[in-house]
């Protein structure tokens, strides 16, 4: 070796710097063996020392040709001033080790793009030349290329701290892997999301990450990928399961992205947990589908569901007349059920109660249903079922339990509740081919039995049907009977116990133009069921208002005239309002005008009874109960009406003297009345029998066909100036 040795530098002095490649090649085989460990330089190495001012030295034609220069270019010039990613990877080497006096060496890795258009990484290390004393002489790199595409794709994925950063950085899990299916390289999240240690799945096969059958079909998957270079899954995100180490299977959802290094490919997979997601989905689902606080069926799932099974039962009746396993033949019955009255239960007791109830009664509901019967909430407090039965029979019986285990005392939330269920039920025959026939039927049966006070069980008939189009034919002409003037009032008159007329009640006729007469048992129903009783009800205030006022001015109106109000226009409308408003301009009928209420619009809503009933009073309005004894008939409420009269109902009236209990029921009746101070109206009179024994007990009041029927008002006022007329002797 040429150079001096006397500053114990291994011949290298300050002065000049020696290009024998030999030299240094002999330098850098004692720089490794004494600080690395003995290595020789391999074949293909490449070579550069760098001096103290960072100026090349000396380079061999590997190094070289990796900047696509000649060694010749480089000597005596700062690798710092070219823009080569060796270059930069020895820069930053050479200020890692200024930095670190006491450390000898400082890896290197790098990646460049070659001629070809391929990568290469560039490995090794820069070793730091110093002297006996420690300064610094230079820095001698050595480095090895390699095009190896495992090792590229390892640089890329491990070596890289700016792409490992941002892999440990990521939510999901990433998982990079060669077209053999080894994994090459996992951040951090996969890691935890498969319960696996950083660096424990490198090396390993993705199927490790799946169940048994995934990990089968992944194997095919990569043998078919490996023939034919055909990938089926890249770019596709799709739903599957993974398992963790523990052997727990999870859903995940995994997108495949393919990337290319050099003439190699490796696939980046990203994985995300989609536990949540799916839960939050089937939840979504079920409440689609299912009532979320009964748990049964929409009406929408419900409809789908019993369409489904129809289209089946036609398909079966097609080949042969479906049986049962008693070899008896199988029909459907759909049952509609409706809770008479429920907000009553969420007034009383708190919606709490109420919700506890509805879900009890579901569960007897199925407790009493035969199995696979198919139940759906169609509104708050209405549900319907369709079972298979063998026999209309069979579907009575089953309607009967249905009623009787429903109106049973439920306990709900600590409260014993007792519920009124309206049962409309219809069984399929030859006329019934869909759902909606079956279902038309059970609602028709349904309001006719609510039509006729609920709480009971009914089977549709196809009178119904017929009396379903009349109620709607009586509604769309009804709301035309005002502006037609087709309304008409007639007065009855009420007399006293020696018969002479003291009042009168007005009641309500309908003459359509074509139908003829309507009678009102039909028609206020049908008004009560639309609504349109509230503009009928202003019609006869402002009507019978009128009247009265032209009698008075005749000088023949009675003591009272009594009009009968409903239960919607007293509790909900502006009663007291409007009748001061009619009243505004004739303050002197006020002591001449009555209203009837029923006993089920006064306990309805007690409170608010209790107070309209007071303000009518303050404006000199007399009220009577209508139809006393047909319904509640309870002291505890008629004390706490305001109220003048009671008038009893002409069902205990009929069949007196004749039947006792009848009488005894009356006599009870006018002698309560009189005891609160009440006056007492008796409907119904038609016989001189019944008027002598309604005088004998008491009663203070008559009304019936034996004093008159419903006449004109000129004709009750013809009877009014008869009565006054003084008698000849």
């Amino acid at each position: 070796m040429n150079g001096s040795e006397s500053d114990g530098s291994l011949g290298l002095g300050s002065a000049a710097m020696p290009r024998d490649p030999a030299f240094l090649a002999s330098l850098a085989a004692s720089l490794l063996e004494g600080g690395e460990g003995g290595h020789e330089i391999a074949h293909g190495m490449a070579l550069v020392y760098l001096d103290r001012d960072g100026l090349c030295r000396h380079a061999d034609r590997h190094f070289a040709a990796a900047l696509a220069r000649s060694p010749e270019d480089l000597i005596g010039r700062p690798l710092t001033g070219i823009d080569h990613p060796v270059a930069a990877a020895l820069g930053l080497a050479v200020a890692t080790l200024g930095m670190s006096p006491v450390q000898s060496s400082v890896p290197v890795d790098c990646m460049m793009a070659t001629g070809d258009g391929g990568l290469a990484v560039f490995s090794g290390c820069v070793i730091a030349h110093r002297d006996s004393g420690g300064a610094t002489l230079g820095h001698l790199g050595l480095l090895h290329r390699t095009g190896d595409p495992d090792r590229i794709a390892e640089f890329v994925t491990c070596r890289d701290s700016f792409i490992t950063t941002l892999l440990d950085a990521a939510v999901d899990g990433i998982i990079v892997s060669d077209r053999s299916g080894i994994i090459r390289s996992i951040n951090r999240a996969c890691c935890r999301l498969f319960g696996y240690e950083d660096g424990e799945l490198v090396g390993q096969a993705m199927t490790v990450l799946m169940p048994p059958p995934f990990a089968r079909d992944h194997d095919r998957y990569i043998d078919s990928y490996v023939r034919t270079d055909r990938p089926k899954i890249i770019g596709i995100g799709r739903d599957t399961l993974g398992q963790r180490k523990d052997g727990t299977v999870f859903p995940i959802h995994l997108s495949v992205g393919e990337a290319r290094l050099g003439e190699r490919t490796t696939y980046v997979g990203i994985i995300r947990d989609i536990s949540d997601r799916l839960a939050a989905e089937q939840r979504a689902t079920y409440l689609a589908r299912h009532d979320p606080l009964t748990g049964v069926l929409t009406r929408t799932a419900f409809l789908e569901e019993c369409e489904a099974l129809f289209a089946a039962h036609r398909a079966e009746t097609a080949k042969e007349a479906p049986r049962d396993a008693a070899g008896r033949g199988s029909l459907f019955a759909l049952f509609s059920l409706d809770v008479d009255q429920f907000s009553d239960v969420n007034e009383a007791f708190g919606f709490h109660v109420g919700d506890a109830a509805l879900k009890a009664m579901v569960s007897r509901v199925t407790e009493v249903l035969p199995a696979g019967t198919i139940l759906c909430r169609v509104a708050a407090d209405e549900f319907a079922a369709l079972s298979r039965v063998t026999d209309a029979d069979h579907a009575r019986r089953l309607a009967g339990v249905v009623h009787d285990r429903l109106t049973a005392s439920i306990y709900a939330d600590r409260h014993w509740v007792r519920l009124r269920l309206s049962v409309g039920a219809a069984v399929q025959d030859e006329t019934v081919t869909t759902l909606e026939d079956l279902n038309a039927k059970a609602k028709l049966a349904l309001q006719a039995v609510q039509h006729n006070g609920g709480n009971a069980v009914c089977f549709y008939t196809p009178e119904m049907a017929a009396a379903a189009t009349r109620r709607m034919m009586l509604t769309m002409h009804l709301n035309h009977a005002i502006d037609r003037n087709e309304l008409r009032l007639v007065y009855q008159p009420i007399v006293d116990s020696q018969g002479r007329v003291r009042s009168a009640e007005a009641l309500l006729r309908w003459d359509h133009h074509a139908l003829g007469p309507v009678s009102p048992g039909e028609f206020i129903p049908v008004a009560e069921e639309s609504g349109l009783i509230v503009p009928i009800t202003d019609w006869v205030l402002s009507t019978a208002i009128a009247q009265m006022a032209r009698w008075e001015k005749e000088g023949t109106l009675p003591d009272r005239v009594f009009l009968n109000i409903s239960g919607q226009q007293f509790l909900r409308g502006n009663l007291t309002g409007r009748l001061a408003e009619l009243l505004d301009g004739h303050p002197s009928l006020r002591g001449h005008l009555g209203l009837e209420i029923t006993e089920q619009a006064a306990v309805r809503d007690l409170t608010v009874a209790v107070r309209t009933l007071g303000e009518l009073a303050e404006l000199g309005i007399q009220a009577a109960i209508d139809d006393f004894g047909s319904g509640y008939s309870s002291l505890s409420y008629v004390q706490q009406l305001p109220v003048a009269k009671l008038k009893i109902d002409r069902a205990f009236v009929i069949d007196v003297p004749e039947n006792p209990k009848n009488n005894a029921l009356v006599r009870a009746a006018v002698g309560m009345a009189h005891g609160l101070g009440l006056t007492t109206v008796a409907e119904g009179v038609e016989t001189a029998e019944q008027r002598d024994f309604l005088v004998s007990v008491g009663c203070d009041m008559m009304q019936g066909y034996l004093f008159g029927r419903p006449m004109m008002p000129d004709a009750l006022a013809d009877m009014l100036r008869a009565q006054a007329a003084p008698t000849v002797a």
